[in-house]
């Protein structure tokens, strides 16, 4: 029996590994082809000599090896600063990230949005969107968890103002929709509920709309503006990321960068950065909507907003760094959009903020995953 039980957590062991290794493989052909897209920005900055040796011997010492300067390029083309310490988006997602949320199937499942509740609920001071219904797996449940049926969920969503999002693989803003249905039909698009619960599939969730902060809501009031806050663990203590906004623009009712939002950062006083930029390098000093001046703006609640992430990733600590999406509220209480566990993107903190993604912490996260050779 325990030879059984030994060969079978061999071959269990060996799966994952081709698994993790064909993921990887895949991701390093994305992040190929994300630099390949944004070549015009890379274009725009040349590196002098004295940067790239800064580049070539940080590197050197903490990875073990030169890396292409393209990611560096990349990054100064928003803001205009040029860092050595930035962090490869390549290397953080083939290799960092597999490296602190090690076997991405446990990872993923962390992710999931309708775990939100009975992981972090404890946190008090933060606010989960109350679910009315949710899928998990095909099977339906309304905001008790009890089960109910597809008709029963088609029902309920016939006259409520809700947000239908997917809750596991969703990207993008894509795969989340603003309804207002009357008497069964969705005001903006005109399609019924039977028609858009059941083009979710087999894992979403119908949750209640977030009225947010009014400092949020000036800034741009037609889609729920989120931060991106990257929490991580080293030497014990949960650090933060450079933080960033992201906010809607020409009347989306979504602020991802890659539906056509805009993305600013938060520096370390909790001010808005001068300038918020698309995801294609245009800059902007005001938003083109509303004209509010970004380095004008204040957030009263930023602390707090540091303060709640880093609660939530104390509930978390299997994992070893989390993309949290959060808003705040018209109370100024910290709300829980979703947590990312795998496929970060932790190029665009970096790139709105002109700061590397680990701060001093960088030369400590490049030799978990180096080839330093000791002496």
């Amino acid at each position: 029996m325990g030879f059984l039980k030994k060969a079978f957590s061999g071959l269990q062991n060996a799966v994952l590994g081709v698994y993790d290794l064909n993921r990887r493989m895949l991701i390093s052909v994305a992040e190929d082809m994300n630099v390949t897209k944004k070549k015009s920005l890379i274009g725009k900055v040349s590196l002098t000599k004295v940067q790239k040796k800064q580049i070539d011997e940080f590197f050197l010492r903490h990875y073990g090896k030169k890396i292409p300067y393209h990611w560096h390029r990349l990054y100064a083309s928003y803001t205009g600063t040029v860092r050595h310490d930035y962090f490869p988006e390549k290397l953080f997602s083939t290799k960092l990230e597999p490296a602190l949320n090690p076997r991405y199937i446990i990872a993923e499942q962390f992710g999931d949005k309708n775990l939100l509740v009975p992981f972090f609920a404890r946190v008090s001071d933060v606010k989960i969107p109350t679910t009315y219904f949710s899928c998990v797996n095909g099977v339906f449940r309304d905001g008790e968890n009890s089960l109910v049926s597809l008709d029963e969920v088609i029902e309920g969503c016939a006259n409520l103002y809700t947000v239908i999002k997917k809750t596991i693989g969703s990207s993008s803003g894509k795969d989340v929709q603003l309804c207002h249905f009357h008497d069964g039909v969705d005001e903006k698009t005109g399609a019924s509920a039977a028609e858009i619960v059941r083009a979710f599939g087999d894992n979403f969730v119908v949750q209640e709309p977030i009225k947010q902060h009014a400092t949020l809501a000036n800034l741009y009031p037609n889609s729920l503006n989120t931060f991106r806050v990257m929490t991580y663990i080293c030497d014990g203590k949960i650090s933060h990321c450079p933080i960033a906004l992201r906010l809607g623009r020409n009347s989306a009712d979504r602020d991802n960068i890659h539906y056509g939002g805009i993305v600013v950062g938060v520096d370390g006083n909790g001010c808005l950065r001068e300038k918020a930029f698309s995801e294609y390098g245009e800059s902007f000093e005001k938003h083109p909507d509303t004209g509010i001046v970004f380095s004008q703006v204040i957030l009263e609640f930023y602390e707090n907003l540091k303060e709640q992430t880093r609660r939530l990733h104390e509930q978390m600590p299997w994992l070893k760094i989390a993309s949290w999406d959060v808003s705040v509220g018209e109370d100024g209480c910290v709300v829980l959009i979703e947590v990312n566990t795998i496929g970060q993107s932790s190029w665009f903190p970096q790139m709105v903020n002109g700061e590397p993604l680990f701060g001093e912490d960088t030369p400590k996260m490049l030799a978990l995953i180096g080839k330093k050779k000791k002496r």
